[in-house]
């Protein structure tokens, strides 16, 4: 066991401070090189194997060293090699992987190499090592050197650094290459991400494939439907893309037909030999192109959105370094191709949704306007309006049959002047002139025609005397029946109205025959209101002519000091023809309010002379005995009408008396927050509760039923309602079944100031 020289102190287990921060020291440094090391290696890892620097773009037996090789750049590993055999240096430097413990240790660069590598490598180190120790100190020598066994050594060291030197060029060419690729891709890239327009990106991305492939020509076909078109195509000529512009893919299309057809590669070496370019191959030969490979370009969800091909003018298969760049520049298309079909859709959607939120709009304008008019001639001329208005259009008019006349005018205008409205109105069309047109429209929904287009001479005039360029034409129905049409016209301006202004129109029209529809329903039920109001006013007038008679004759015969027997007969006559007079009465009361005839008539009034003309009116008329009718006035003067007063104070308490049949019926009056209260409280039968919110309707009794005890045809209340909604009061009812009925009318003190304006 050799000794320890005796200068040096044996080691002890104390550390000084010099030694732990040197120790220190040499920790950091080890902890930062492995840091920069493994950075190292997941670099050269994230890149695809095909795109890294260390391994070579076409495999070979000849590429004998790579430049990464740190085992062969470290010069300390050469200080180092001294403590080991060489055989085990040999070893090192051909075998795949070397990592001594404690040591940054070999990358595995050399990995799959040939070991000609490492042989080489020592040759070329064994001969600078002994040229280093050799003595060449004349030309003589040199060539002694050169010509024996040292010159072999020396060859041989001469060809491995000149194929070092080799691979060292190739590869920094493929890491350039790779760097030019990148830095083309980062601005494909960028002009997507900014929004560039499509053709300026394929157009870049064009020129970026055309740089990095010399003799190349590139084109991009973009895919609509099942046909071809240029996308980009800078470097080929024009007459060439003429010919093959607009092509329908198929499986013998050519090269890009037929890969947009089978969504594959497809790669043609020779053009004059291949079957694929049959077609084509006269048109292609005779432009000097010979090589043709497309590949397809794929959205996100695999559907084909065109091509990328690279032609050149010699016959040649592609290297894989070809395919790679192909298959790059596919992706970056697809990418460009897609992101810009996305936006335009998205954009077409926006003016679609747009377009359809201002038809909704319009539309809903339209339908409120069109359904609250009840009239034909207030729709038409609505219509009119808003055609203009909602279309964007010059002017419009609507022209409808008269039905007693065999023509059809103009019931309304908008846009017009005072004097084309006044010729309008004077205009009568025969059914001929128009008759074509409503064929027409029967069979389109529409018509947009040019004046200068218009077949009838006379129709063409008239627009002509107008001035009008363009009309739209949309057809009146009613109950499925044309009976006109609505037309919307420019006047000067040789434009055609849009789709949207088209569907805008369609959308009119039905909510005008609608509209149309309900007013022709509601002239027809007012006409036979009026009708039926005409009939029963004549009827009423004549039947109480008769009754009057039969009334006064049953006075007279009382006062001639009749029989007991004959007195009671002719009271039974007295009291049926009043109940029949009075329900004639109430008919024509009913009359006059639908018809809008009656209208009130206020002056000043007091309570207490309204209830003591009603007191001796009653005290007249029989009631059932043990019924008690009390009075109980106020001093309250208001201002109102007296008749309709009276008819409502009558109605509730000849009602009171006709449904009490012992107990009593009391009428109150008092000021109730500056309106008269008036009740009628009787303890007849009641009213249930179900009844209580129709009681109020026209020929609405708490008892319907046909064998009902008390008479009346259902008028009385709905009249006290109506008359008091014409002195601005209203009416209020509580019921106990069984125990009796109380009714509240308010009437105010002073009328309304509108109440006193529409009287």
């Amino acid at each position: 066991m050799p000794q320890r020289p005796a200068h040096r102190r044996p080691r002890t287990g104390r550390r000084t401070p010099r030694t732990a921060r040197r120790r220190r020291g040499r920790d950091r440094r080890r902890a930062t090189a492995s840091r920069h090391r493994s950075k190292r290696v997941r670099d050269r890892e994230s890149v695809p194997a095909r795109m890294r620097p260390d391994v070579p773009l076409a495999p070979a037996p000849h590429l004998l060293f790579h430049p990464m090789d740190r085992g062969i750049r470290d010069t300390r590993r050469f200080r180092r090699a001294r403590k080991y055999k060489r055989g085990r240096f040999v070893t090192m430097l051909t075998r795949e992987a070397w990592s001594p413990v404690g040591s940054r240790g070999l990358d595995a660069t050399t990995r799959g190499r040939p070991r000609l590598l490492g042989a080489a490598v020592v040759a070329a180190s064994c001969v600078a090592i002994a040229m280093l120790g050799m003595p060449l100190v004349s030309l003589p020598d040199v060539i002694a050197a050169l010509v024996g066994a040292r010159g072999i050594a020396l060859a041989v060291g001469f060809a491995s650094a000149s194929a070092m030197a080799y691979v060292h060029a190739r590869h920094r060419r493929a890491r350039t290459h790779l760097a030019a690729v990148l830095a083309g891709q980062t601005e494909i890239l960028d002009r997507i991400t900014r929004g560039a327009p499509l053709d300026a990106i394929l157009s870049a991305l064009v020129e970026m494939v055309e740089r990095h492939a010399e003799g190349m020509l590139c084109s991009v076909l973009l895919l609509e439907g099942n046909v071809l078109r240029y996308g980009a195509a800078p470097s080929l000529p024009a007459t060439y893309r003429e010919a093959t512009h607009a092509i329908v893919i198929g499986p013998t299309v050519g090269s890009c037909g037929t890969a947009a057809y089978r969504r594959a590669r497809v790669i043609v070496t020779d053009i004059a030999q291949d079957p694929l370019w049959k077609d084509f191959r006269d048109i292609a030969l005779r432009h000097g192109l010979r090589a043709c490979w497309s590949t397809p370009i794929l959205g996100s969800d695999r559907a084909c959105l065109g091509t990328l091909a690279m032609y050149y003018h010699e016959p040649r298969p592609p290297d894989p370094n070809d395919l790679e760049l192909i298959e790059t520049a596919a992706h970056l298309a697809g990418v460009a191709i897609e992101r810009h079909r996305n936006e335009k859709a998205l954009a077409a959607s926006r003016v679609l949704l747009e377009q359809e939120s201002h038809v909704a709009q319009a539309l809903v304008q339209a339908g409120q306007v069109m359904l609250a008019a009840r009239t034909t001639p207030v729709v038409l001329a609505e219509l009119a309006r808003l055609t203009t208005e909602l279309l964007g259009c010059d002017c419009a008019d609507t022209v409808a049959r008269v039905d007693d006349e065999d023509s059809y005018v103009t019931r309304s205008a908008d846009g017009y002047a005072d004097h084309e409205w006044e010729s309008l109105q004077r205009l009568r069309m025969p059914p001929a002139m128009v008759k074509r047109l409503l064929d027409t429209l029967a069979q389109r929904p529409l018509i947009d025609v040019r004046t200068q287009d218009v077949p009838d001479a006379d129709a063409k005039a008239m627009l002509d005397a107008y001035g009008i360029t363009t009309s739209l034409y949309v057809a009146l129905r009613r109950d499925e029946e044309p009976i006109g049409f609505l037309s919307a016209a420019y006047r000067g301006r040789d434009e055609r109205f849009s789709e949207q202004q088209r569907r805008i129109a369609v959308g009119i029209a039905q909510l005008a025959s609608m509209a149309l529809a309900n007013a022709h329903l509601v002239e027809e039920a007012r006409r036979a209101s009026q009708l039926k109001t005409e009939f029963v006013s004549t009827m009423s007038h004549e039947l109480r002519t008769p009754l009057s008679v039969i009334i006064g004759y049953s006075d007279m015969l009382v006062d001639d000091s009749a029989s007991p027997e004959q007195a009671a007969i002719l009271a039974k006559i007295r009291t049926a023809s009043v109940e029949l007079l009075e329900m004639i009465e109430m008919t024509l009361n009913v009359n006059r309010l639908e018809a809008g005839h009656d209208v009130p008539h206020f002056e000043r009034l007091s309570m207490r002379a309204v209830f003591d003309q009603l007191a001796e009116e009653f005290s007249a008329l029989p009631r059932q005995e043990g019924v008690v009718l009390r009075w109980e006035p106020a001093p309250v003067a208001i201002r109102s009408d007296r008749r309709k007063l009276r008819i409502v104070l009558k109605n509730l308490v000849g009602n009171a008396l006709k449904f009490t049949s012992r107990g009593s019926v009391v009428v109150r009056c008092a000021v109730r927050d500056e309106m008269c209260a008036v009740t009628v409280e009787d303890t007849g039968v009641g009213i249930a509760p179900e009844q209580l919110p129709v009681i109020f309707d026209m020929f609405r009794q708490g008892d319907s039923s046909d064998n009902r005890t008390y008479g009346g045809i259902g008028l009385g209340l709905y009249i006290v309602r109506r008359l008091l909604s014409q002195l601005g009061g209203e009416v209020t009812v509580t019921s106990n079944p069984g125990h009796g009925s109380t009714f509240t009318i308010t009437v105010p003190l002073a009328p309304p100031e509108e109440l006193r304006a529409s009287a």
